[in-house]
């Protein structure tokens, strides 16, 4: 109820006044018998602060001139006097217009399109099709039929097993699933033989086409035959069993690897300063608007924020900003500890497994001996990890 009646004023409007006087107390009485609406009445002292309509403005100012007080406008506000003061000026409601028209064109257009799912087709492609198809960035949203273009995306790549097509806002979402296109992707049947990629212990071997050579904990050197491509006869058969085939399966194996290295006790620590710059940009639809500048750093950082302009989380509007924040730095000479240079060691070694190992290998283990030299610190690991370690190699290529 509050809401409503704040409401109902904002529209009707109002005005804050301040009063002054001696008769102030008798002023406000006479003027509510004189059924003068005020609001929100504050006194300080002798000085009165009140709300009165319009309407009333006039009526409550004879009446202060009468009682000898005086008062002062501090604040007019109310839609109509909005609506008043525009009509005086025609460059506002022409502004208000064109913001309207401008809002709703840019409501009515795609300015997004998002693809899902997508693993061997490039985007690009997919982006390519469905401009040729009126589905591109600033084309109008009525003229887009969704279930068309999912079938019609079906049928152009065979590779797509589902599609959907769905508009939200200003977005279009293209969310797939890919499966196998049997006219591309034929199986392999040229003989091949499965063999160690490197020295290891055999940790299980599950074999789906070929003859198994080795079982769990033998151990093998690389290039050894883990799954031949010929097959073993059983001695029912008639006629002697001479058919090779494609050996399939997985193989994995405890490969041990070492890693070493130094750290300096004496090195270089990159430390921020405080000095640091940012330079905007602007993109509207596919025109970027940028200031060339660069900074007088002579090392800094480079981080750039981006930030799209939409309206709700399904509109998005074609204007991004871009904040390129330049950090100045140096590189201060410091002395580490012993501790210091574990602890680099250490980060290094999971920085080495991070990115020379595969993401379905396992670590079993981490063995790290530290010898301290007079400048240094030597590190040697041992890395142990459970990982597959066949590889398909046909028979032609094997006898070369």
């Amino acid at each position: 109820m509050i809401y409503i009646i704040k409401l109902w004023k904002l529209c009707k409007g109002y005005v804050i006044i301040s009063l002054y006087g001696f008769n102030t107390g008798k002023l406000i009485e006479k003027a509510i018998e004189s059924n003068i609406q005020i609001y929100n009445i504050q006194s300080t002292g002798s000085k009165y602060t009140l709300e009165i309509r319009p309407g009333d403005f006039f009526r409550f100012r004879r009446l202060a001139r009468m009682y000898k007080c005086k008062l002062l406008i501090v604040h007019k506000n109310g839609l109509f006097r909005i609506a008043k003061t525009a009509s005086r000026n025609i460059c506002f409601p022409i502004g208000i217009i064109t913001a309207l028209a401008l809002l709703y064109f840019m409501t009515q257009r795609v300015w997004l399109i998002d693809i899902e799912g997508n693993t061997t087709i490039d985007s690009y492609y997919i982006l390519d099709y469905l401009s040729k198809n009126n589905l591109c960035i600033g084309c109008n949203k009525n003229d887009i039929d969704c279930r068309q273009l999912a079938d019609d995306l079906k049928i152009n790549f065979k590779t797509i097993s589902w599609v959907n097509v769905s508009l939200k806002g200003s977005r279009v979402y293209v969310k797939m699933a890919e499966g196998i296109d049997k006219q591309v992707n034929k199986t392999d049947t040229a003989p091949c033989d499965i063999v160690a990629s490197s020295e290891c212990r055999i940790a299980s071997i599950v074999t789906t086409h070929g003859t198994p050579q080795v079982k769990a904990k033998d151990v093998v050197l690389s290039g050894d035959v883990l799954i031949a491509s010929q097959l073993v006869q059983s001695g029912t058969e008639e006629n002697p069993v001479t058919e090779k085939v494609s050996a399939a399966g997985t193989v994995r194996g405890y490969v041990t690897r070492n890693y070493g290295f130094t750290v300096p006790y004496n090195t270089f620590v990159k430390e921020y300063t405080n000095k640091t710059m940012s330079i905007y940009s602007i993109k509207i639809i596919n025109k970027l608007f940028s200031i060339k500048y660069k900074p007088k750093y002579n090392k800094y950082d480079k981080i750039t924020t981006v930030t799209q302009l939409k309206i709700g989380e399904s509109c998005p509007l074609p204007i991004i900003i871009y904040r390129d924040i330049y950090k100045e730095y140096k590189f201060n000479e410091k002395k580490l500890t012993e501790k210091e240079a574990k602890k680099e060691a250490d980060t290094r070694i999971t920085e080495h497994i991070i990115s020379n190992y595969s993401t379905d290998s396992d670590i079993i283990s981490v063995k790290t001996d530290y010898k301290s030299d007079k400048d240094k610190l030597m590190v040697s690991s041992e890395i142990i990890s459970e990982e597959n370690v066949g590889r398909q190699i046909p028979i032609q290529e094997e006898k070369q």
